[in-house]
């Protein structure tokens, strides 16, 4: 399941677009998905191996030292990984990009579904909501297009009511917070 990351940013599309286009080139998007799908259980499995990806201290010189060390494509004693994802893993060390990894290979992972006919849409609500209003919610958006569907809920509370679903930079925005915002912003405008 695909987490609502806050590091999913046009850089990291960007990164992530660069490396399918390489692994298309050799018809590997399957075998590089399953390895992106690894190394995201290895974040959500080590707090400190997250931490110190994300770490903005951590210098382009420290990053890459970081990526030489942990994975290899041939080195059995390090995190094995394809050339390709190494590569990539370099590009972004190099770059002192690093901190932008988990938003990449979430973007990369998206790449994929969307090339299969998926479609992931983030659903925030601020209650849990009942599978069958998310049931009738996918119904919906099924109407509307031919690919399958993989709906993500999350629950905000700041957003005090009302949904919003968002699907890569599409973004439907029916909050109460957000109708709030607006008339803040109307109200500022008379003033």
């Amino acid at each position: 399941m695909e987490q609502n990351t806050p590091f999913n940013t046009e850089v990291s599309r960007r990164y992530s677009k660069a490396l399918f286009k390489v692994v298309s080139k050799e018809n590997s998007e399957q075998v590089v998905y399953d390895e992106v799908s690894n190394l995201l259980d290895l974040f959500k499995s080590n707090d400190i191996f997250a931490k110190l990806f994300l770490s903005p201290l951590l210098s382009s010189k420290s990053q890459l030292k970081l990526v030489n060390n942990l994975f290899s494509a041939t080195d059995r004693k390090k995190i094995n990984v394809s050339k390709n994802v190494l590569a990539f893993l370099k590009v972004l060390a190099k770059n002192g990009r690093l901190k932008i990894l988990l938003g990449a290979l979430y973007s990369f992972q998206n790449l994929v579904k969307s090339m299969y006919k998926e479609i992931n849409i983030n659903l925030t609500t601020a209650f849990p909501m009942s599978e069958d209003n998310v049931d009738k919610i996918k119904n919906i958006l099924l109407k509307k297009t031919d690919k399958k569907i993989n709906i993500i809920s999350n629950v905000d509370k700041t957003i005090i009511g009302g949904i919003i679903l968002q699907s890569g930079s599409s973004l439907i925005d029916v909050s109460i917070r957000n109708k709030i915002l607006k008339l803040n912003n109307i109200k500022k405008g008379v003033n």
